[in-house]
């Protein structure tokens, strides 16, 4: 079978996996939080120390990252400066200009793909120590990595894919008005195409996104590549009329709980913002702006760090044990029909 033997002897001493199996022989599984519980109580120092480890690496990387991007942008800081010094002195007020905003946005978004890639190597770390501490790690890190960077390519491609299309045939970025359906004359057909694209984008990446959700807990679980691991988790996810309810179930209320826990965090961490801003001029260039830009994000950075290290250990190892109980009926189905297998 995919989850191994069955251990024996008293549940106590066992570990999680084996105590699962245990349970099955002997009745009723307990529920996914309570089994949650346990594995958290068992191997918890094991995992939240995992995941202090990784959230101080991604720290020193999200720095660096940040260091590089105030590089790029410090000739736009430095010209904004300039700009405001000049408004004083000839007692106007200042905007700064439409251009130098732009380019500093294009190197915010040069700098997500590696901020994500960094997230991506923590949540990897953390899935990987989640499948091993319910007894199922067999998967290696890059496989549970390429997951990671497969599913947000797929997942994001049709929400691009929508928006690019709705942007050629409805705005005047590429013409003044669309030739299939003209706005003058079809103005409610007008407002399907405008709309119509990006929702049915959404809507395809909230469907992969589901049947996505345990690709890298299957991965780390189950040791298959990433293409695999799709295939295997959209199976998990949507081959029975109950698996998908009980994935929405879990995901939505791990996702929810996530992110209330970042608002909590970074309304605790804004009081960081006076302080960077200070230290940042004390210690750093003479820019204002800048020390202000430095001040918004560490408060983000806080918050996303601290939110990491204490949400994901218990969230990976849900989906985790999700993906056994997702996938037992399947595996004693294969077991029952080739028993010899």
């Amino acid at each position: 079978m995919t989850n191994g033997q069955a251990g024996g002897g008293s549940s106590d001493g066992a570990a999680p996996g084996g105590e699962r199996r245990a349970e099955t022989a002997q009745g009723p599984q307990r529920g996914i939080v309570r089994t949650v519980l346990a594995v958290v109580r068992h191997d918890g120092r094991r995992l939240y120390g995992r995941a202090a480890l990784v959230a101080g690496l991604i720290s020193l990387g999200g720095l660096l990252l940040t260091v590089v991007g105030f590089l790029a942008a410090w000739p736009e800081f430095t010209g904004i400066r300039l700009g405001a010094e000049q408004a004083r002195i000839d007692e106007d007020s200042y905007a700064p200009d439409g251009s130098r905003v732009n380019t500093m946005w294009l190197i915010l978004l040069a700098c997500l793909p590696v901020l994500i890639l960094l997230l991506h190597l923590g949540c990897a770390a953390i899935q990987t120590a989640a499948a091993r501490a319910t007894g199922a790690g067999l998967g290696r890190f890059r496989a549970v990595l390429g997951v990671y960077v497969l599913r947000g390519v797929c997942v994001w491609a049709p929400v691009v894919l929508g928006v690019l299309v709705e942007e050629y045939f409805t705005t005047t970025t590429f013409r003044e008005h669309t030739a299939i359906v003209p706005k003058w004359e079809y103005p409610n057909l007008f407002e399907v195409l405008r709309y119509g694209p990006p929702l049915l984008g959404v809507a395809g990446a909230l469907v992969l996104r589901l049947g996505w959700t345990l690709a890298p807990a299957v991965a780390a679980s189950e040791g298959l590549p990433p293409l695999a691991a799709l295939r295997r988790s959209w199976l998990l996810t949507w081959g029975r009329a109950s698996a998908w309810f009980r994935t929405v179930a879990f995901a939505l209320p791990l996702g929810g709980l996530t992110v209330a826990l970042y608002v909590l965090l970074h309304l605790a961490a804004r009081p960081l913002r006076s302080g960077t801003v200070s230290l940042f001029l004390d210690w750093g260039p003479d820019n204002t702006y800048a020390a202000y830009v430095a001040g918004l994000l560490v408060p983000i950075a806080v918050a996303l760090l601290l939110t990491g290290a204490l949400a994901l250990p218990p969230a990976h190892t849900a989906l985790a044990i999700l993906r056994q109980r997702l996938a037992q009926p399947r595996d004693d189905a294969l077991t029952a029909a080739d028993p010899h297998g």
